[in-house]
């Protein structure tokens, strides 16, 4: 529990870093309610953090219905330390007044800041909490994808409000460059491999994968589409880094064999992880 509100806490203070650090002083708007709060903070003379905790309070209620009060209170001291930490970080002068600079490495600390967040098994409220109501409906489009959709409206109305297509185009940058950052720490870790093994040697193919690779192995039973005979066929599931020993380990029993290599963006199961930990 205490590692849990760790980890909500170093990323709520890392997404707070890149609203009052980065986005906010050059007007940079990165979607969501934070792109929200940082245009009304331009509008009126209150902190860009203030707007953040006041406009999450209904998306609160929600939370609380439909997940309960475990995570309506992770999520309500994100939203706390996120907006206290974008408010005090936010007197100490920019780290640049670049706004490139600033939507390239603030939107990506706003992306490594909710990944954080969200492995804690929480979110930074608004947009967030949206993403995750519409994840149970669409399981197949990543976070990245859905806070994409979602805040791309926020960086169109931030060139509508600063009267400024440039200032548009770096709040998409920021949003592109935070949704990508996001979908890399969620998912990349996950990237592994995936093969066909199509061998009349399949059996002393697995013996050396088992047994000298550490790779779990299923065998197919095949038959070839153009002589008519019995094949074997092995699937098997893989970190990518030993793609090349298992490669070359097939080749050696068989120069034959026919290899077919797929990417795998998740893999569930022994040796890699549970559908418990799949939060996002």
């Amino acid at each position: 529990m205490l590692k849990k509100w760790l980890t909500t806490a170093a990323g709520a203070i890392i997404y707070g870093a890149a609203l009052g650090l980065l986005l906010a002083p050059n007007g940079i708007a990165p979607g969501g309610v934070g792109g929200i709060s940082v245009i009304l903070s331009d509008l009126f003379p209150i902190g860009v953090g203030t707007f953040t905790v006041l406009l999450n309070l209904p998306l609160m209620i929600i939370s609380l219905v439909k997940w309960g009060w475990r995570f309506l209170l992770s999520t309500a001291a994100a939203i706390v330390i996120s907006g206290i930490s974008a408010d005090l970080l936010g007197m100490l002068p920019p780290l640049s007044s670049q706004p490139i600079l600033a939507a390239v490495f603030g939107g990506a600390a706003v992306g490594a800041g909710c990944s954080v967040v969200f492995k804690s098994g929480s979110t930074t409220g608004g947009t967030d909490i949206i993403s995750r109501l519409l994840k149970l409906k669409y399981p197949y489009l990543s976070f990245g994808t859905l806070i994409l959709m979602l805040d791309g409206a926020v960086a169109l109305l931030s060139g509508i409000v600063y009267r400024d297509a440039e200032n548009a185009m770096y709040s998409a940058i920021a949003l592109f460059i935070s949704t990508r950052v996001m979908d890399a720490i969620l998912y990349g870790s996950d990237s592994a491999k995936m093969i066909l093994v199509i061998s009349r040697r399949s059996r002393e193919i697995t013996y050396e994968l088992l047994y000298k690779e550490n790779v779990g192995c299923t065998i197919l039973k095949g038959v070839s589409g153009y002589s008519g005979t019995d094949t074997g066929v092995l699937l098997c599931a893989m970190k990518k880094q030993s793609l090349p020993s298992v490669r070359e380990r097939i080749l050696a029993c068989d120069r034959r064999a026919f290899i077919l290599v797929t990417s795998a963006s998740q893999i569930f199961g022994e040796g890699f992880k549970t559908g418990d930990d799949d939060f996002y």
